[in-house]
């Protein structure tokens, strides 16, 4: 099966993608966003389902526009899956969320209020600050999606600038014995 040229440039700009068993799949749809993260065993909604190209038992993302870049598809990767996998974006992510002054929370309200009344929204605030909110503002420096750095205090784009270049590194090989 052929690699689709999107996804092949992932792996290549950022190499610590290449070993956690993604799947990737292309479906072009108007005004569905750029891409979806399915993690194991989520099957969808019937207004949207898992591709069928996804098993269920696996992870991987679909990307919906011809205008997705790697770092929109590295950062949902990271956003949805390394923050729970790997202790070093686990404690990136945690001690950016920890970070939050109240003028950002403030934000995260504002954007679930938004998403309540334009986007049917309709999981509990904790709900979607966790599956969406905070993986969002989490990414939206570090992965070009906020054009705006005054969202993230002088600490926070620090802490975040060293998620880039661990994605950068070579995938790393379990030595033997270890």
């Amino acid at each position: 099966m052929p690699v689709d040229p999107l996804w092949e440039r992932t792996l290549q700009e950022y190499p610590a993608l290449s070993n956690l068993g993604l799947h990737f799949t292309y479906t072009p749809k108007e005004k569905a966003g750029y891409l979806e993260w399915w993690p194991s065993g989520e099957p969808g909604t019937t207004k949207n389902p898992r591709p069928s190209t996804i098993p269920l038992q696996g992870m991987g993302v679909e990307v919906y526009a011809p205008s997705t870049r790697p770092i929109d598809i590295a950062g949902d990767v990271v956003s949805h899956h390394l923050v729970n996998t790997d202790p070093r974006f686990k404690d990136i992510y945690t001690q950016f969320e920890q970070s939050l002054q109240p003028w950002q929370r403030d934000i995260l309200k504002k954007q679930y209020q938004y998403a309540v009344k334009n986007e049917e929204e309709t999981r509990p605030y904790e709900q979607w600050y966790g599956a969406s909110g905070l993986p969002g503002y989490f990414r939206g420096y570090p992965f070009q999606q906020w054009d705006d750095p005054s969202y993230y205090t002088y600490d926070q784009r620090r802490l975040l600038d060293t998620i880039i270049p661990l994605l950068q590194q070579s995938v790393r090989t379990p030595h033997a014995g270890h």
